[in-house]
């Protein structure tokens, strides 16, 4: 929150986009003094347009979404936009990379509280799909959506499956071929692109033991891998 009482959130960036309303009272620019530097209101500008983009986008489809319809719903002029963002792929490219950038986080930090590399993948997976469960609008964007998105958008998702790489470097465990392990990566995107595109965002949570066994399965076996399927 600003320092001044009242004064509306400048920025959120510990939550993904389209958790929160763009017109939400609190986060309204009062016209005329409002006492806000011209970056604290363009922070706050920016922060509603990605807000209400997402949400938009996950009820119309990014196809059907002009960006008119992106402006009302951030309470904000096409001047406005323009003034953040070149086009709406520009928008949603900045939407995209801040979420995955907050769920990777989160999930890098339950991976590294684990006892071990197994757990660490359960705890990882959970964490995911129990963010993306809770946020159906970025899941259905960021996962959905982006396939009609431009070449910059689709570019984007490729590049961040690759962050996803990192789980799979750890001491105890042998290397493991980087097709091999785009492979898995694909498997448990595919699962949870199928659920998001069904409109079950709320279901994946049930997915954490089967793609827990299905990323365990090829690198430490079926004995080592078959307690996960029982696991939540």
């Amino acid at each position: 929150m600003s320092g001044q009482p009242g004064a509306p959130e400048a920025s959120g960036t510990d939550v993904l986009p389209g958790s929160r309303s763009a017109l939400d009272p609190d986060r309204a620019i009062k016209p005329g003094r409002h006492g806000l530097s011209p970056e604290t209101v363009a922070v706050i500008q920016r922060e509603r347009l990605i807000d209400a983009f997402v949400q938009v986008v996950s009820e119309r489809g990014f196809a059907h979404t002009p960006i008119g319809r992106v402006t009302e719903a951030a309470g904000v002029t096409k001047k406005t936009f323009y003034a953040h963002f070149r086009d709406l792929d520009d928008c949603f490219l900045a939407a995209y990379r801040r979420g995955m950038d907050i769920l990777l986080a989160r999930m890098t930090e339950a991976y590294n509280a684990a006892p071990t590399w197994p757990d660490g993948v359960h705890a990882a997976l959970r964490t995911m799909l129990a963010v993306l469960a809770r946020e159906p609008r970025f899941a259905r964007a960021a996962l959905v959506e982006a396939s009609a998105a431009g070449p910059r958008v689709r570019r984007a998702r490729i590049d961040d499956l690759a962050r996803f790489r990192v789980f799979f470097d750890a001491p105890s465990l042998p290397p493991v071929p980087v097709p091999v392990v785009d492979a898995i990566l694909g498997g448990v995107y595919s699962a949870i692109h199928v659920q998001t595109e069904r409109g079950r965002t709320d279901e994946l949570p049930s997915l954490l033991p089967s793609l827990t066994y299905f990323v365990l399965l090829p690198l430490i076996g079926r004995e080592a891998a078959s307690p996960y399927l029982s696991e939540t």
